[in-house]
Parts: C-alpha cells; sequence; structure tokens
C-alpha cells in the first residue's frame, strides 16, 4: 500500500537531510531564523544544528504516521488510496521546499519568505480541493464531522460542494501572498481558511437535516 509515496517520501527525507548536511558544513554557527511575523521580520530563533533539523525531523515523524502506521488502521482509507498519496506528498513537498528556503536564506539569497509560505499553504489547498470529490468516507483525511462520517450520502455531497471551495479559499491565498500588501496576508489567509473550513462544516449539517 503506498508504495510509489513512500519511495517519493524517502526522496524528499534525503533532498532535506542534504540540505540540512550541506547547511551544517557551509552556515556560520549562529543561531538561524525558524519564525517569521506577519510582516515578515524574522521574530524565532534556533541553534543552527537544530533549525536545520526542524523540517527533516516533523517530516519523518510524519511519513511514519502517515504512509505505514495509520493507513493499516483505517482501511477505508484504501477506496481513496491514490487521493491520500497525493494529498500526503503535497505536505511533504511543502515541508521540502520551507527546508530549501531556510537554508538558502541563512546562505545570504534574498527572499519574501511570507510570500513563499502563504502560497504554499495556497497551493495545498487548492491541491485538496480538487482531489476532495473523489475522497471517499474514512476517518484520516477530509471533512470529517459527526454527519459525514455517519452517512456516506452527506459525505459524498458535502465534498462535492467542498472541493471547490477549498480550492477557491486556495487561490484567494495565493493571490494575497502575491498582490496584497504585507500587512494583509495574515488577515486574508486566516478569513480564507476560516471560512472555507466553517462553510463546508455548516454545510455537511444541512445536507443531514435535508437527507434526515
Amino acid at each position: 500500500m503506498l508504495k510509489t509515496e513512500k519511495l517519493l517520501g524517502l526522496a524528499l527525507l534525503l533532498i532535506m537531510a542534504g540540505f540540512a548536511i550541506w547547511g551544517h558544513f557551509n552556515l556560520v554557527n549562529t543561531p538561524l531564523a525558524v519564525h517569521f511575523g506577519a510582516n515578515g521580520q524574522a521574530d524565532g530563533y534556533q541553534s543552527r544544528d537544530v533549525a536545520l533539523m526542524i523540517f527533516p525531523g516533523i517530516s519523518l515523524v510524519a511519513m511514519v504516521l502517515m504512509l505505514w502506521i495509520l493507513p493499516p488502521l483505517a482501511p477505508a482509507v484504501k477506496r481513496s488510496e491514490a487521493v491520500y498519496g497525493i494529498v500526503a506528498m503535497s505536505l511533504f513537498a511543502l515541508m521540502t521546499a520551507l527546508q530549501i528556503m531556510m537554508v538558502l536564506s541563512a546562505a545570504g539569497l534574498v527572499m519574501d519568505r511570507i510570500r513563499i509560505i502563504f502560497s504554499g499553504v495556497g497551493l495545498l489547498f487548492v491541491i485538496l480541493g480538487n482531489y476532495m470529490p473523489k475522497m471517499r468516507k474514512n476517518w484520516l483525511m477530509g471533512i470529517r464531522t459527526p454527519w459525514t462520517l455517519s452517512d456516506e450520502r452527506v459525505w459524498d455531497k458535502t465534498h462535492r460542494f467542498a472541493g471547490p471551495l477549498f480550492m477557491l479559499g486556495g487561490a484567494i491565498t495565493v493571490a494575497g501572498a502575491l498582490f496584497a500588501p504585507v500587512d494583509w496576508r495574515s488577515p486574508i489567509l486566516i478569513a480564507a481558511i476560516l471560512t472555507v473550513c466553517f462553510v463546508s462544516y455548516a454545510y455537511s449539517y444541512l445536507v443531514a437535516k435535508g437527507i434526515r
């Protein structure tokens, strides 16, 4: 199960580890920025080697959970195995991009980090929304409300509705990251995510009431 995704995940992990090793031997041993405020200015730091291992470490734990441990515990995922794999790979690709961005930024490459991060999150929502209508009922991914998990008809209708909504929210987030003033980017991201999640949750309730 998920053999291709496991190989791709390991390849991405090796890329992250490679950048960590390069950073260990080529970056000055000073604290690296690991958190940024809404204005794009660094406001959180870690020692060089700890910072270099944050994304590889998180990704390793996430990969073991998502690709090895959780799928056998949720047989229903096999009905949406391809979608589950794409969503997992998109998440790991984002983590890889963040690792590369951190190392290159520490090496002196000037970049708009908040723009890159928010664009990545927006693209993740677009990808998720694109595949959401194809998700079958399971408890690992998707819009898991009491009503979608108790009735497959509610699940299907909710995800067909929410797919385009997630894509729209992601597109708005990307547009905000690319074109909005710096101070507007965080509010746009938060508003888009909260609106999409709230509307999807409420829609599942309304569908359930209508079916019953």
